[in-house]
């Protein structure tokens, strides 16, 4: 992680595009967000841009802004994102989730830097940098034709990867703590500590949430204990049922992260009762990745 902080470091002096890649919940809107606080872009507009939520119908007006008139629903002229951005930074924030027509022309924007709105005539130069994000596994994206190989290397100028939490073991209680210690100021309390089997759990669980998940564990941790001691009966079942990483007994019958990642998807439906939008919000996945997760899984 020190090497991490280091690459972001150097990278938010360049003007070079960035491709931010890893698990869901990792940090890369962190990292997106750092990139641009310490560059010399800080003062000026930061547009975060969720590709995933984005309407197949509405990505072009988003992107792009419009004229009056070019569409029916068009009653005034409007800004894109791009436009919105002047020299800051636009953040595409799960950029694999564009429909290939929306990659072509996004293309053409990082290659030209120039912008076209809807309707209109006259094309605008773009200044703004641009910073990407997306699921560790574009490349298998780009190798089955999901994701356009030229706007994959356009975009992959200064690469950045993210590990995920369960390789990064010695981090996990110090962010359990950080975490603790933010919930615990909203409600002006102390930080509560963690008693040493809570800890040992924390720690050995395999986190396929990773910091996000974390985060909300030890929030619904502190909630359940009253900002006393965070004990192991105030932690959910998904951490206390998983077998430890490190003991024989796990290495002989680790589960797959697909079975991992199966228990922490049902088991973030249970504690939200269903609601796909909360759920999916939580997960850090768009509703129709939640949706193609579950038929993947079972979770009817």
């Amino acid at each position: 992680m020190r090497a991490l902080d280091e690459q972001i470091r150097r990278f938010a002096d360049s003007d070079s595009n960035v491709l931010i890649a890893g698990e869901t919940g990792t940090g890369k809107n962190a990292v997106a967000t750092e990139l641009h606080a310490r560059g010399p872009r800080a003062k000026r507009p930061f547009v975060a841009i969720d590709c995933a939520s984005l309407s197949a119908t509405l990505i072009d007006s988003e992107l792009f802004g419009h004229e009056r008139g070019a569409f029916t629903d068009a009653v005034t002229a409007r800004a894109g994102r791009f436009e919105l951005a002047g020299s800051g930074t636009v953040y595409l924030d799960a950029v694999t989730e564009l429909p290939i027509e929306a990659q072509g022309k996004l293309l053409r924007i990082v290659e030209e830097k120039r912008v076209e709105r809807l309707g209109g005539h006259a094309s605008m130069a773009v200044s703004a940098r641009i910073v990407a994000s997306a699921d560790a596994r574009i490349e298998d994206a780009v190798r089955a034709g999901e994701f356009r190989h030229d706007l994959y290397h356009r975009l992959r100028v200064l690469p950045i990867f993210l590990p995920p939490l369960r390789e990064r073991g010695d981090d996990v209680l110090p962010l359990a703590r950080y975490f603790l210690a933010r919930v615990a100021a909203t409600t002006r309390r102390d930080a509560p500590a963690l008693s040493r089997e809570a800890a040992a759990a924390l720690r050995d669980y395999a986190w396929p949430g990773n910091v996000r998940e974390l985060q909300h564990t030890v929030q619904r941790a502190f909630d359940a204990s009253d900002g006393g001691t965070i004990a192991l009966q105030h932690l959910p079942d998904e951490v206390l049922e998983a077998p430890s990483l490190y003991s024989s007994e796990a290495l002989a019958h680790r589960p797959t992260l697909d079975e991992v990642e199966r228990r922490y998807i049902a088991s973030t439906l249970r504690h939200v009762r269903g609601n796909q939008t909360e759920a999916a919000r939580i997960l850090g996945i768009s509703r129709k990745a939640l949706w193609e997760k579950r038929k993947r899984y079972g979770l009817d």
